[in-house]
């Protein structure tokens, strides 16, 4: 058996480490084995994904354990990279920013501590995920609906505080939580918000309570461990409709933007939408080689001529409406009636209603149907996301879509691109790069093409909506306002939390200053 050692951490520092934490959780929840270590390394990895192996894992089940674990963690030097499920795969799965952090694996503190019908929300710890929430709604056949992501497998707290997001109004995850739990790197426990009251019955009913409100403070960071989460939850509608709209020409992505925003701005489009673009429409569940087998970048006109036969266009929009059947007959026709100047946009329309049987389209069900586009170049098949955020400004967004397409064209990967209308006001752009993962040329462009995006559209003033864990420091880096004064905050923050350390260093460019930035 190998050892891969953290940083700063003798062989017989570890050793002790590693028997300590055996008399915390026991040996089957310590992890360290050559196996047990490729189980926690990135397996949609873009280059080497012994670059970010972790040293091993370990796996508590309460709370107790928890703070034992950080006890020794601390005394030790041990960095750990705390994870729900591991499962945010295209962004590293499991994988630690550093190579040799021990992955504090938080997948047996499983419970779902409470579902409120009355006031709509749950509370729920890390290793809760979205087949097992699901299964718990139906079982009890609740009134409330939860929102998921395409992929289901992931922990619906790990999700909400990636700032995943859904397809219901209550889609945008991180807007939902409502009274954590979290653990500091020294073992201490804090409920923010009104949980800081003890006894509080409003600690998953109001967010802002009495003083800072922390809650998107421990989303994206370091600073602390999430143990519990309160989420709300959507009353069943009395009826949903979902509606694609076809919109022809590639040069009407700005006349679509523009048409889009006032739309979702006075809540007529009361959820996500989602616009794809050509060559997102034209997989369909095949692999490239049954389109096209050139080297170089799918060409327009091979794009445009599969389109012409699915009977597609170049763009589309797809989203679900929620409300009474009446007031579906309102949005509909407001909708329809501000699409009619874009010459040729065609809009089709399913409905559905309390009481009748589920459609797949309400996407009330968990699956994992999205993970096909992996082997688009082949297997075995890897991705990864650039996600520029944009005002939701027709001349905004084309004005980074052309960039994006460019530089993909340019690096020899195809411009796969999905735009989330996640709230009223911004799109997050999905540009999909997808891999050959044990192509070495490949994998390189790819990270060449990531990184020069975030210089191009940093230009543009656009930062990202998150990143794989190789590019997290360039993420970082894009935040240039007044000599990156924003890093400065979050690393001075990250110190006083944290001075040792040892809680997922690197994560989202956060250091502490006991750590240099790492190259792995």
């Amino acid at each position: 058996m190998t050892q891969v050692l953290p940083p700063r951490v003798s062989a017989k520092e570890f050793a002790a480490a590693i028997d300590a934490f055996v008399s915390i959780v026991g040996a089957q929840w310590v992890l360290t084995s050559d196996e047990d270590r490729a189980t926690y390394t990135d397996p949609y990895s873009i280059g080497d994904a012994l670059k970010h192996e972790p040293s091993g894992a370990v796996a508590p089940k309460s709370l107790e354990e928890l703070k034992a674990i950080l006890k020794v963690a601390n005394r030790y030097k041990i960095p750990v990279w705390p994870v729900s499920m591991g499962k945010n795969y295209a962004y590293g799965g499991a994988a630690p920013r550093m190579k040799g952090t021990m992955v504090l694996d938080l997948k047996r503190m499983n419970r779902i501590l409470e579902i409120n019908e009355e006031l709509g929300y749950a509370v729920v710890e890390p290793g809760v995920n979205f087949f097992e929430f699901h299964k718990a709604l139906e079982d009890r056949k609740s009134k409330l609906w939860m929102s998921g992501p395409a992929q289901s497998w992931g922990s619906v707290i790990g999700n909400a505080l990636e700032h995943g997001v859904g397809y219901t109004p209550y889609g945008v995850h991180a807007d939902m939580i409502c009274g954590m739990e979290v653990m500091l790197a020294n073992g201490d426990v804090i409920r923010t918000g009104m949980g800081a009251v003890e006894g509080s019955k409003e600690w998953h009913v109001y967010r802002h309570g009495f003083g800072p409100v922390w809650e998107g403070v421990f989303t994206q960071s370091n600073f602390a461990i999430v143990t519990k989460m309160g989420i709300w939850l959507m009353p069943e509608p009395e009826g949903m409709a979902s509606v694609r709209i076809s919109v022809p020409r590639e040069e009407d992505l700005e006349a679509l933007v523009d048409t889009l925003r006032p739309l979702r701005l006075n809540d007529t489009i009361n959820a996500t939408y989602t616009i794809v673009n050509g060559v997102r429409q034209i997989q369909r569940g095949r692999t490239r080689d049954q389109i096209y087998q050139g080297k170089d970048h799918l060409p327009r006109e091979v794009v445009a001529e599969e389109l012409r036969k699915n009977g597609d266009t170049w763009w589309a929009v797809n989203f679900l409406l929620f409300d009474r059947v009446a007031g579906l007959d309102l949005r509909l026709q407001a909708i329809q009636e501000a699409f009619k100047w874009i010459s040729g946009s065609k809009m089709t329309v399913e409905r559905w209603r309390r009481g009748e049987p589920k459609q797949t389209w309400m996407r009330q069900d968990v699956g994992l149907g999205p993970l096909r586009i992996v082997d688009w170049y082949g297997g075995p098949g890897g991705h990864t996301d650039f996600g520029p955020v944009m005002a939701a400004v027709g001349s905004r967004v084309r004005e980074v879509y052309d960039i994006v397409y460019r530089r993909f064209v340019e690096h020899g990967i195809d411009c796969y691109v999905g735009m989330f209308g996640m709230d009223r006001r911004a799109i997050v752009m999905v540009a999909d790069i997808i891999y050959n993962k044990h192509d070495r040329e490949m994998t390189d462009r790819a990270q060449a093409l990531f990184k020069t995006l975030c210089k191009d559209v940093a230009k543009l003033g656009v930062s990202l909506y998150r990143s794989h864990v190789t590019f997290m420091d360039d993420g970082a880096d894009m935040q240039t306002f007044n000599n990156h004064a924003f890093k400065r905050l979050n690393d001075t923050v990250k110190s006083a939390l944290d001075p040792n350390g040892i809680l997922a260093p690197g994560k989202q460019g956060i250091w502490s200053k006991s750590y240099r930035r790492a190259d792995g």
